[in-house]
């Protein structure tokens, strides 16, 4: 089994023996989006293609004080238009990962769904975030998933939404990664939809319906990050306390747990879409030039 990565260093290690590749950014005149696709050209892991307007863009990178070694720069008029030009550019083959740039996320997302011209390939899109974590001084790298595309999945949407980032993680280095359903407590409660699809998926694992991985359900957050709390309170599990994927109950729960690694302990952190035909990076604008960089390289590691 390959040497699996503890930290984002780690993991732009693996992307630099991939890379470089190419990284084109719908209107890319955006400040944070351009620094850190210039520390990844730095360190070899991107072929920059910078779609918008191209005098922003010039004066964005004179803000900044910095200039690319070798970028392609394509101007575009508005932020429908650079969006189309980006989705052209990765479908003739010139680049393979796509960045959102300063355009509204639902524009984007909306071309990369479009059935003609957009990255389809029939499965289910999600987000798929990685943070550094050193729960019970352990230090790894944990998944919260799906924060940001689906509002509320049911059974089988959620089943596609672990397997996106079981795939992550295999390509990692992770043979079977260890996903834990969250829910508020550790026992299935009558009525409480969330605990018991938890449960279901953890049925569906065992009967070999979810494969390569292992799964568990319910858990609460605690019994499923912390080795310490699984002992205390007795719970013995593949997963209990070891747990790689935390797979949310809904788009609320997941957000707000994958903002609170950033604004409560300022964790490192860096997140992809997965299930287009190409990694999707949509950062948030507040997200810092350096969690862009982890997500560029975290794209490359796994494409």
């Amino acid at each position: 089994m390959a040497d699996v990565p503890k930290t984002f260093n780690e993991i732009i290690e693996i992307a630099k023996k991939k890379g470089p590749v190419g990284v084109v950014v719908a209107e890319a005149q955006d400040d944070a989006a351009l620094k850190g696709l210039l520390d990844a050209e730095e360190k070899g892991i991107a072929i920059p293609i910078l779609v918008g307007d191209a005098g922003k863009i010039g004066s964005t990178l004179e803000s900044i004080g910095k200039k690319f070694k070798n970028a392609t720069i394509v101007d575009s008029k508005d932020e429908q238009t650079s969006v189309l030009t980006s989705l052209e550019i990765i479908k003739k083959g010139e680049a393979k990962i796509l960045l959102k740039g300063k355009v509204q996320t639902g524009t984007l997302m909306k071309g990369v769904l479009d059935k003609d011209k957009g990255l389809r390939k029939g499965t289910l899109l999600s987000d798929v975030f990685l943070f550094e974590s050193k729960v019970d001084g352990v230090e790894r790298i944990l998944c919260i998933t799906d924060g940001g595309i689906n509002i509320a999945p049911n059974l089988e949407q959620k089943k596609q939404i672990l397997l996106n980032a079981v795939q992550i993680y295999q390509k990692l280095g992770v043979e079977k990664p260890k996903v834990a359903c969250l829910s508020m407590v550790e026992n299935v409660v009558e009525g409480h939809t969330p605990s018991e699809e938890a449960y279901k998926l953890k049925e569906m694992n065992l009967n070999g319906e979810i494969k390569g991985c292992f799964v568990d359900g319910p858990l609460s957050l605690d019994l499923s990050i912390s080795i310490e709390s699984a002992r205390k309170k007795g719970i013995k599990s593949d997963v209990a306390g070891d747990a790689d994927i935390l797979l949310c109950p809904e788009i609320i729960s997941a957000n707000l747990l994958a903002k609170s690694t950033t604004y409560f302990a300022n964790l490192p952190l860096g997140h992809t879409i997965v299930g287009a035909t190409n990694p999707v990076l949509i950062p948030s604008r507040a997200d810092s030039p350096q969690a862009k960089l982890n997500s560029i390289a975290l794209a490359v590691a796994t494409f």
